[in-house]
């Protein structure tokens, strides 16, 4: 027999169950799967983050993910899904204010600058270049 407790239990249940399902974590929502490393390293889950395909999660807080094997067979250029996460800091920002966020070069410098994003992206010409960067905290 359906009593007011069990009503009101089986409907808080459920709402906690249908926001659960629309949460998401704002840095990772896990894969289901694993990759397989060569050498001693064995099975490591694989970890989604926004913007990014499945990558080897190493940590979770702070991310820092590596990049499948498999992509290296993919192309010369490790695409930017692709690419290893290394990220040191505590306090990972979430977002920021587009009209007063600045970037500042400062230090052993002949002139300090202050950019804002709009003088980023109309104050310089665009450049492309291939570049290697590598980790110097890459497991491989």
């Amino acid at each position: 027999m359906m009593n007011r407790r069990s009503l009101l239990s089986g409907v808080g249940g459920a709402l906690t169950g249908a926001a659960l399902a629309n949460f998401s974590l704002p840095f990772a929502a896990y894969a289901d799967d694993a990759t397989s490393l060569p050498f001693a390293n064995g099975d490591r889950p694989l970890a989604r983050y926004r913007g990014k395909r499945p990558l080897i999660r190493l940590t979770t807080r702070p991310p820092q993910l590596e990049t499948p094997f498999a992509v290296f067979n993919e192309d010369v250029i490790t695409p930017n899904d692709a690419f290893f996460v290394r990220y040191h800091l505590a306090d990972i920002p979430l977002s920021i204010d587009p009209d007063a966020f600045r970037i500042e070069v400062k230090g052993k410098v002949d002139r300090p600058l202050s950019l804002s994003l709009t003088d980023l992206k109309t104050g310089f010409e665009p450049v492309e270049i291939v570049a290697v960067n590598q980790c110097s905290g890459n497991s491989r």
